[in-house]
């Protein structure tokens, strides 16, 4: 079944007119060439962004497992993807909790932000401690991977814990819909997407 939740993130792209955008979990590039397709819409392709981070072939199979992750694909295969779509592609390999808090600095301020790399809780709490530096009142943050109403409770993965511990005076926080289901082992996996913006 192809998940649906990541209309999402096209919508949101195409409302809000965004421009710069960065992934965290860049993985294959699909999402990352159909979001920038969507802001080709409004802007002239020279002008829009794209900040891709990911393990890319450095990541082991116990980062994997570790990260709850998938296995991406490589840098080289993704800048040549995503070279066609004639924007500006900045890739970044490594860890995120050391390449986004070395280049956050020089990219500045974002206007939209897909948080779907590393899965365990300690790796979403860094990448959110990095991004929200480059948040303005426009900048709009997803985060993949709530998961909600799990049979057999995910430890020690996914956004959750970080989403419900927000402060609802700084930011508003919206479940969105649909929700994808899957079939596990162990029970049903059901997981939506988070938007969060400043107030």
């Amino acid at each position: 079944m192809i998940p649906q939740r990541y209309a999402n993130l096209l919508n949101i792209i195409y409302k809000n007119k965004s421009r710069r955008i960065m992934e965290i979990g860049t993985y294959n590039g699909a999402h990352a060439t159909e979001m920038i397709e969507v802001s080709k819409i409004f802007y002239p392709a020279q002008t829009v962004e794209y900040f891709g981070f990911d393990m890319f072939e450095s990541l082991t199979e116990e980062k994997l497992k570790q990260e709850f992750s998938k296995q991406p694909s490589t840098l080289i295969e993704v800048q040549e993807l995503l070279n066609k779509t004639k924007i500006n592609v900045h890739l970044y390999k490594g860890d995120t909790r050391n390449t986004l808090s070395q280049v956050k600095s020089s990219i500045g301020q974002v206007d939209f932000v897909l948080i779907d790399g590393g899965h365990s809780i300690e790796t979403i709490r860094s990448d959110w401690n990095n991004v929200k530096d480059l948040m303005g009142q426009k900048t709009v943050v997803i985060f993949d991977d709530y998961y909600t109403n799990t049979e057999i409770e995910v430890e020690g993965v996914g956004c959750q814990t970080l989403i419900d511990s927000l402060n609802a005076n700084d930011y508003e926080v919206q479940i969105l819909e649909p929700m994808d289901s899957f079939a596990k082992e162990w029970g049903v996996l059901k997981i939506n997407m988070v938007k969060v913006v400043k107030k």
